[in-house]
């Protein structure tokens, strides 16, 4: 949930709670404003009547009209005088109406009575229910204008905040460019913009200073190594080298090799991470594959791998140097851990390219297979291979997966519709 919405939905709620209890409170209060007016007016016809007795010594006729009564009743000894609610029949329509009543005792020639004067609460109703009616509307009219400056107002004040969001999400390496920010005048978005600019400065400058110290420690790191690889197949050569020599010189032969192999991989993992190919050319996948298999005709043969096509024809839009990279890494591990007599089988179809290979089940968790530096037990590679091929798919966004079906090991990788759709419009 946005924190937009998160923060309009808390203002809401606590606004029509801090509502219904101030209306709850406010009911209660003029209810009991309203009556207290009743009973300071039942308190006026309490002393009219005592006026009246003491200057005529008898009772006042009794009353009974539609909002007020007066009734006398005999009584054996006085009471307390006392305030109460009551509901009393009404003669203009059947069913009875709430009262408010007060009782008190008077005493008229030497006997006691005790006198009810009631007046109707129907007046008092309707007009708590009329004030009540406009609080509500009140209520709604305050809910509704906070919900639109909410919607409207606060919206409106997010959107430098959004911006820079979008700015962030948009941000690339490759264009050496900080962030672009909108001038506001809320400081803590000034603040935000701030900080913003000085992260990414920070960043831009890290990158290049790893990006200069990868690409020169690189490049150094290729002239001795082409010096020793050198002077080993000198070695190598060497007629007067014993066998007892031969075998150790070998063995640091192919660490040298194996050492130029894994510099080479890990300098164009690190191009690829940072889109130094963004270049993308229209590529035909199944030509380039068939390309492929004619160089991979001697290891398919030296392991005698039997190869199965079924290549339906199929352009993308990516740099050619990483789909040689990618199509050239997948069939080299289908090749390289195969098994003796096995067999490689390769279908491009639809929106999906599979390369599956026999062999057996991995000693390794599968979902680790992509992971840099995973590889079987028997594997000469450098672990690099899977973990390149991960990193291009990514880069396009093309799904990469693997699974072991019958005894095969299946690694495909999905072409997205959208990017064959878009590609074939831009070709017509």
């Amino acid at each position: 949930m946005k924190l937009f919405a998160k923060y309009s939905r808390v203002n809401i709620v606590a606004s029509v709670l801090a509502l219904l209890v101030g209306s709850v409170v406010y009911y209660f209060s003029v209810r009991y404003v309203l009556i207290k007016e009743l009973e300071d007016t039942l308190k006026v016809e309490e002393a009219e009547i005592l006026d009246h007795i003491a200057t005529h010594d008898q009772l006042p006729q009794p009353a009974n009209y539609r909002d007020q009564k007066i009734n006398y009743e005999p009584a054996a000894s006085a009471i307390d005088r006392k305030f109460y609610h009551t509901e009393k029949p009404e003669t203009h329509h059947k069913g009875k109406e709430p009262y408010r009543e007060l009782a008190f005792s008077v005493k008229v020639k030497g006997q006691l009575y005790t006198v009810f004067v009631a007046k109707s609460e129907e007046e008092t109703e309707d007009l708590l229910e009329l004030i009540m009616l406009i609080t509500a509307g009140m209520i709604l009219l305050l809910l509704g204008t906070l919900f639109l400056a909410n919607r409207l107002l606060l919206r409106r004040l997010w959107r430098p905040f959004y911006e820079t969001l979008d700015s962030i999400r948009q941000f690339n390496l490759s264009t050496r460019q900080l962030l672009p920010t909108r001038a506001t005048d809320t400081e803590e978005f000034k603040d935000l913009n701030a900080a913003v600019q000085q992260m990414t400065a920070k960043i831009l400058k890290d990158y290049e200073m790893l990006k200069n110290f990868t690409d020169n420690a690189s490049h150094e790191m290729q002239t001795p190594l082409a010096i020793i690889n050198s002077k080993l197949d000198l070695l190598i050569q060497d007629t007067t080298l014993g066998e007892r020599h031969h075998q150790p010189v070998q063995a640091m032969y192919d660490a040298i090799s194996r050492l130029r192999q894994l510099n080479q991989s890990l300098l164009l993992l690190m191009k690829i991470e940072n889109n130094q190919f963004a270049y993308t050319e229209p590529v035909d996948i199944s030509l380039l594959i068939k390309e492929k298999l004619t160089q991979l005709e001697d290891p398919l043969k030296d392991r005698r791998l039997t190869l199965r096509t079924d290549l339906h024809p199929l352009q993308l839009p990516i740099n050619g140097y990483l789909a040689d990279i990618l199509l050239n890494n997948l069939l080299l591990n289908a090749i390289r851990h195969n098994q003796e007599d096995g067999s490689v089988e390769i279908l491009l179809r639809g929106r999906s390219l599979r390369v599956s290979n026999t062999g057996p089940v991995l000693g390794f968790d599968p979902a680790t297979i992509f992971n840099r530096f995973t590889k079987g037990m028997h594997s000469g590679g450098t672990g690099l291979g899977l973990a390149i091929v991960k990193q291009i798919c990514d880069n396009y966004q093309f799904p990469l997966s693997y699974r072991y079906i019958n005894n095969m090991h299946v690694i495909e990788v999905q072409f997205p519709e959208n990017l064959i759709q878009n590609f074939d419009r831009m070709s017509d």
